[in-house]
């Protein structure tokens, strides 16, 4: 009895043990993500082959560059990246059960087996081309031997000498580059860059020059993205814009000598005197403590001194010259009391500087032009206030005739809209005035207002503005006879026009 309990003890422990060896563990797997990137600039690499050992699955990367092997077994594996232009790449990862580890690959280009590119040669322009357009096509040629390669070109260029340089083109294919408004009379410098896959590869250094600013005798003011700017033109209606910028620049008046011209702007606070290069640059503020300020700032015009060394402006109802370098200001005149002055001009004469100016009283209709000397004397009035609006005021080149406009229609209304401005010119010897707007039979066309004459550089014609006295028409700039004939339309939308 005793040995049957022993038997079936024994074997019931053996059953039990039986069962514990038999026990199934799970097995556990972890996971891997990748990216494939360019050494050189962390660029993603697509399309790479990705193999590992121990060998799992091979793969390719996306578009991003990245790849992801899961559910492989824990354990070190070697992985390795490949494409074609980069020389292989292996890296180590460690991959634990339930994890997900995370590797970046670095490819670097292939250059055992990757042939350089030639260095950009043969250039248009030629080097040390000159007489060149400020608008040009830059070209030149390259080449690569490997079939596969996709050149590149970066455009280096320098104005002036090589280190004021911009890169104006990167990473294109075409072996050609447009260039546009360039400046007149600079040399510039250029340089290609051709890249293959791996390499890159330097051109010598090339230059041109541009042909200098063109001779032009015009300038005036345009309505441009909503502001003035100044532009120059030939008689042809060829233009180059001079000033650019977000506030507005306007008035433009040449020197006697031709050198420089001189504005208005109100690109900061208050409106000042600025003075450029007739290519507009070296852009110069002239005014500093005193701005010109007046009635109507787009209403005011000041004026050169017969030297080209100092402007004649006004505040108000003061009257100061400054020197075109900013110093030596001082006041010479002061409008009459309860008068500002609103144009000026300057001339010398055998009995010393005259300055023929016109002030503003209470309102823009409001107008007196005076003859003064440098010293702030008044020495004659030449118009008396009538009814309606006066402006446009000019010497003649030998200081017998003024010129200026007046609205003969007499209205007034308090916007100070014109209906029917005429141009006169007043002779100072004998005081008698002559109508130029309704001379000849083609004259001005009813519904029209004539403004801001100015005489040509010879005396011999009149440029002015014509434009519909609704005030929101285009403004066209004409020119005729010093006697009023031959009147023709010289530049449209343009204003504010001189001539030297």
């Amino acid at each position: 009895m005793n040995f049957f309990k022993i038997s079936i003890l024994l074997l019931g422990m053996l059953l039990v043990n039986s069962c514990r060896e038999n026990t199934i563990q799970p097995t556990l797997f972890g996971s891997m993500v990748g990216t494939v990137i360019r050494d050189a600039d962390n660029v993603a690499v697509n399309n790479a082959i990705i193999s590992t050992t121990p060998p799992t699955s091979l793969i390719l990367t996306d578009e991003f560059g990245r790849f992801a092997l899961n559910d492989i077994e824990p354990g070190t594996y070697t992985i390795r990246a490949e494409k074609e232009g980069f020389a292989p790449e292996v890296e180590s990862i460690t991959v634990f059960e339930e994890k997900t580890a995370n590797v970046i690959i670095k490819l670097a280009p292939d250059t055992l087996s990757n042939t350089a590119p030639t260095a950009p040669n043969t250039p248009l322009p030629e080097d040390n081309a000159i007489e060149q357009e400020v608008d040009l096509l830059l070209e030149w040629t390259a080449s690569d031997s490997d079939r596969n390669d996709e050149l590149r070109y970066d455009v280096l260029l320098c104005t002036g000498n090589q280190t004021n340089c911009e890169m104006v083109a990167m990473d294109i294919t075409e072996s050609s580059l447009s260039l546009s408004d360039l400046r007149h009379n600079t040399v510039y410098f250029w340089q290609v860059v051709a890249k293959d896959k791996a390499v890159e590869v330097y051109s010598n250094i090339w230059s041109f020059e541009t042909k200098p600013f063109p001779n032009h005798r015009f300038v005036y003011t345009k309505w441009n993205e909503e502001k003035y700017d100044i532009f120059s033109a030939d008689e042809t209606g060829a233009e180059i814009q001079l000033t650019f910028g977000s506030g507005s620049n306007y008035r433009p008046r040449i020197s006697p000598d031709r050198q420089k011209i001189a504005y208005i702007s109100n690109v900061g606070i208050e409106p000042h005197l600025f003075i450029m290069d007739r290519d507009g640059q070296n852009q110069t503020q002239v005014s500093k403590d005193v701005p010109i300020d007046g009635f109507n700032n787009f209403d005011l015009d000041f004026a050169w001194s017969p030297g080209s060394n100092q402007l004649l402006y006004m505040n108000n109802a003061m009257l100061y010259v400054i020197n075109v370098n900013g110093t030596a200001l001082r006041a010479v005149a002061q409008a009459p009391e309860g008068y500002t002055f609103s144009e000026v001009d300057w001339m010398f004469s055998n009995d010393g500087d005259r300055i023929v100016a016109r002030v503003t009283g209470n309102t823009i209709y409001e107008s007196d032009i005076f003859i003064l000397d440098l010293e702030g004397n008044y020495l004659r009035q030449i118009f008396t206030d009538i009814t309606g609006r006066t402006g446009g005021l000019q010497f003649s080149i030998d200081g017998k005739f003024v010129l200026y406009s007046h609205d003969v229609s007499e209205f007034e209304n308090a916007a100070g809209r014109q209906l029917d401005a005429h141009i006169f010119v007043k002779n100072l010897e004998n005081n008698v005035t002559f109508d130029l707007s309704g001379i000849d039979i083609r004259g001005k066309e009813p519904g029209t207002n004539d403004l801001d004459p100015r005489f040509s550089p010879d005396g011999s014609k009149i440029i002015f503005v014509n434009t519909n006295n609704d005030g929101i028409s285009i403004k066209n700039i004409m020119i005729m006879n010093i006697d009023g004939k031959d009147r023709t339309v010289l530049f449209e939308g343009a204003e504010m026009p001189d001539w030297r």
